[in-house]
């Protein structure tokens, strides 16, 4: 059962309507039950990693809640090193034998090794730093470790975020689904919307770019000018296939009278690299930020023992070191593939340059009187980082170093005649997305949308998922997301 499909729908509908109609005391069984269904639904083998890991997290941090020096510390380890195994394991297992073995063969001349096949269980990577986080966080006295194993068994595999997302904190997540709810209009309405609105972004739009990126992507060679609208879609794509899964499990959390975080918020308008990852994926976002970066910079930072080093400030290697790192791994855990490291690190190299130049670039602002024309100002730096973002997809969606290089290499702003219906449909799709959006963000500019009755907002989003569901391309394309 996937996000866009009737099976998926249909299951949706009853867990919906059978979860209030029950007393609240018996909702988390029912929530879990139906998390453990749907996630059985990929393959039922990947339900016992998911169960084992589950268990051995919570009896580790019940015991770790009571621990204190080196007991204490060593429970955190095993806290995190099993969920982190595991992931290397089923994940990772076949990139690293392959890379070991190539170490050999240019070593010692020992053959190359052959990719093996490994199940690896459906949204490991999602629910992996879930349990991280919470051992953390237990570990760190921020949150108490939880005593009802039901309730922590839900966090873990609660259904509409177990696949992609997005990555809830425990402390946020467990009070409100131990809190009462009662059925309320607004809440199904609201979340009717926002389903209605992710399965627009993925049937009609993202499903459809991918017919002129995958295109573009096959066979980059003489496509010039369409490579680079092939890059701009892919972030087009990506976009609405991620964060319209991000709706839909928003949208599902609202009708169940939850409340969870916001994980994108219109990348496509950020002014620097850094500020398109405070609105893209925001949970890993920040995730990688208090879990990753900043323990990796503090220890960078108390191995230099001077202020300065070669004459850079201590505090600058510090983030360059912690921003580098936390960004090759961000790379490796979308994908077993080095072109996902290089991502990663590509846009760690844009992170640490953006840091460096600062007050070069500030200055040259003021030496060209760009400051003086603020709306153009931040018109520029929006467009250059919607190039810089977009030059480093292609390394995301390449199979290779070699595709990717390709790529770059038959770029060109020369558009052929062939494929220009296609680009000019694409284009007007584009900008219908980028309409309605610009109506959301603008809403509060838009109070008549406020005063509109509920049952007749229900109806119109009701309308509004037929009508996406009519221009839909292909119902059964999986999640991009799916795959990490």
């Amino acid at each position: 059962m996937t996000f866009n499909s009737i099976p998926f729908w249909s299951f949706c509908l009853a867990v919906v309507s059978l979860y209030y109609l029950m007393p609240h005391r018996f909702r988390w069984v029912w929530l879990l039950a139906a998390s453990y269904v749907f996630y059985g639904s990929f393959d039922i083998r990947i339900l016992a990693v998911l169960a084992g890991l589950t268990a051995f997290v919570y009896g580790a941090s019940r015991a770790m809640e009571g621990a204190s020096g080196r007991a204490r510390r060593l429970l955190l380890l095993a806290n995190i090193g099993a969920p982190l195994l595991a992931l290397v394991v089923f994940k990772y297992l076949s990139l690293f034998w392959q890379a070991f073995c190539a170490l050999g063969h240019v070593l010692v001349g020992t053959r190359q090794a052959e990719p093996f096949n490994i199940l690896v269980p459906i949204g490991i990577s999602f629910y992996v730093f879930k349990l991280v986080s919470y051992a953390i966080d237990v570990y760190r006295r921020k949150i108490p470790a939880e005593a009802h194993v039901g309730y922590f068994a839900l966090y873990v595999s609660y259904f509409p975020q177990i696949l992609a997302g997005p990555i809830e904190r425990a402390g946020d997540f467990l009070p409100q689904a131990k809190r009462p709810v009662s059925w309320k209009l607004t809440s199904i309405s609201e979340g009717v919307r926002l389903v209605a609105w992710g399965l627009f972004k993925k049937l009609v739009v993202a499903d459809r770019l991918a017919f002129y990126v995958g295109e573009v992507f096959l066979s980059p060679n003489y496509k010039s000018g369409h490579l680079l609208f092939g890059a701009y879609f892919y972030y087009v794509q990506i976009y609405c296939d991620f964060s319209g899964y991000s709706d839909i499990s928003t949208g599902l959390s609202r009708m169940l009278g939850l409340a969870p975080p916001v994980n994108f918020n219109y990348p496509y308008l950020a002014r620097s690299v850094s500020d398109f990852w405070t609105r893209w994926h925001i949970t890993l976002s920040s995730w990688l930020r208090d879990y990753l970066f900043l323990p990796i910079t503090y220890v960078a930072m108390r191995k230099i023992a001077t202020d300065r080093w070669w004459g850079v400030r201590a505090e600058v290697w510090g983030y360059a070191i912690g921003t580098l790192l936390t960004m090759a791994l961000a790379g490796l855990w979308h994908g077993a593939a080095w072109t996902f490291v290089a991502w990663g690190v590509l846009h760690g190299i844009y992170l640490v340059v953006s840091r460096t130049t600062s007050r070069a670039r500030r200055r040259l602002g003021r030496a060209i009187r760009l400051n003086h024309a603020p709306r153009l100002q931040r018109m520029v730096r929006v467009a250059l980082t919607f190039n810089l973002v977009s030059l480093a997809w292609i390394l995301f969606r390449a199979t290779s170093f070699e595709h990717a290089w390709t790529y770059l290499r038959y770029l060109q702003f020369k558009l052929p005649p062939a494929g220009m219906a296609n680009l000019v449909f694409d284009l007007a799709i584009v900008a219908v997305l980028f309409g309605l959006e610009y109506v959301q963000r603008n809403r509060a500019r838009l109070p008549i949308l406020d005063r509109v009755p509920i049952e007749l907002k229900a109806v119109g989003y009701a309308l509004f998922v037929i009508a996406a569901l009519a221009f839909s391309v292909d119902a059964s394309n999986p999640f991009i997301y799916f795959r990490f």
